[in-house]
């Protein structure tokens, strides 16, 4: 497994060389800043914060921009870098390493904790602690609202004793007939995102605090390549079509392809409508993000992406630097070939 070969792995399988680099990439984003004084790492929960894309049609793509991002800034530290993924089928706590050992995920000099000695939630620890992701004098993030401020705690509770999502749900996933019925079963009611968030337990329990735990990465690029491997069944060409991918083919419907954001009534076929589709402060926080809305925030502020043909979300934060003074913003929606075209998993 060639370091620098650009294919994500599952992280218990690379070498601990590797996992330490990666572990050393991410402590480095966060003595990296933003204009405005947001650190690369503490941006990524400003980015998160900003419009809650949760529950709605763009959760995939918008999620695999994201991670995709992610993973650019730390081949800026360090090329040689791929976003690895947490299998989670397998116990992050006793993982096999694909050599016949087992691997520990939540150790001091990689992930940190994972469950406090009374079953409780634990502060993540080291690494974390001593480099300023959380904690300290103060003042803290959700007091402030400002989001170059640290969060007072990032906390995890790993419960063993819960089961994990198992290989046959993974299958059970990958044979969703369309993206509307795959999307349902990655995050809907018992979807297995959401599953996941809750075995890791503590903030990443929290869909609004849960990009504070450098964990989530793995979860995510995991929930993406799943995604990906759904998308590459060799049956199904269609879903690597920007103009095709997103539709409900199995019923012979459009599905989510030409969803604007706020409207469920542009799914073919139309959805009722919900108090807060259209606004990020709505209940929950769980605005509708359509296929055609932009990728906010790296699309600009909302007031200035969005429009009658992509759907309007109230409401929306700008976040620096894809915003003024900085002016970094590129419009991008969920058709955009980077992001329907898979990265590379093994």
């Amino acid at each position: 497994m060639p370091l620098g070969d650009g294919i994500r792995r599952n992280i218990a399988t690379v070498t601990k060389a590797e996992r330490n680099l990666l572990r050393d990439a991410i402590l480095t984003l966060h003595t990296k800043f933003y204009a405005g004084g947001v650190s690369f790492w503490f941006k990524q929960d400003e980015i998160h914060d900003s419009s809650h894309v949760h529950f709605c049609p763009a959760f995939l793509p918008w999620h695999r921009e994201l991670v995709n991002r992610f993973e650019a800034l730390l081949r800026d530290v360090n090329p040689q870098l791929s976003l690895h993924y947490w299998d989670w089928t397998q116990d992050p706590t006793n993982a096999p390493d694909g050599i016949g050992g087992l691997v520990n995920l939540f150790t001091p000099d990689f992930m940190g904790n994972s469950i406090a000695a009374d079953g409780g939630e634990i502060d993540i620890g080291e690494p974390w602690k001593s480099a300023g992701f959380y904690g300290g004098s103060g003042p803290y993030r959700d007091d402030t609202d400002n989001p170059a401020d640290p969060p007072q705690s990032v906390t995890r509770q790993v419960d063993r004793t819960n089961p994990l999502i198992t290989a046959a749900q993974d299958t059970a996933l990958l044979n969703s007939p369309d993206f509307v019925a795959f999307d349902d079963a990655m995050e809907g009611a018992s979807g297995l995102h959401n599953y996941a968030h809750g075995y890791i337990g503590g903030s990443l329990g929290d869909p609004h605090k849960s990009f504070r735990d450098p964990f989530v990465y793995l979860l995510h690029s995991n929930v993406d390549r799943l995604f990906a491997k759904w998308q590459l069944n060799p049956s199904h060409p269609e879903r690597l079509d920007p103009a095709q991918v997103y539709k409900a083919q199995s019923t012979g419907k459009n599905g989510y392809q030409n969803t604007k954001g706020g409207d469920r009534t542009t799914i073919d076929p139309p959805g009722t409508p919900q108090v807060g589709d259209d606004d990020v402060n709505g209940p929950d926080h769980q605005p509708w993000w359509g296929i055609l809305s932009p990728l906010i925030p790296w699309s600009g502020p909302g007031n200035m992406s969005q429009s009658t043909a992509t759907g309007i979300i109230k409401n929306t934060n700008s976040v620096r630097p894809w915003a003024p003074p900085d002016n970094l913003q590129a419009f991008k929606d969920s058709r955009d070939a980077t992001v329907v075209s898979p990265p590379k998993y093994a």
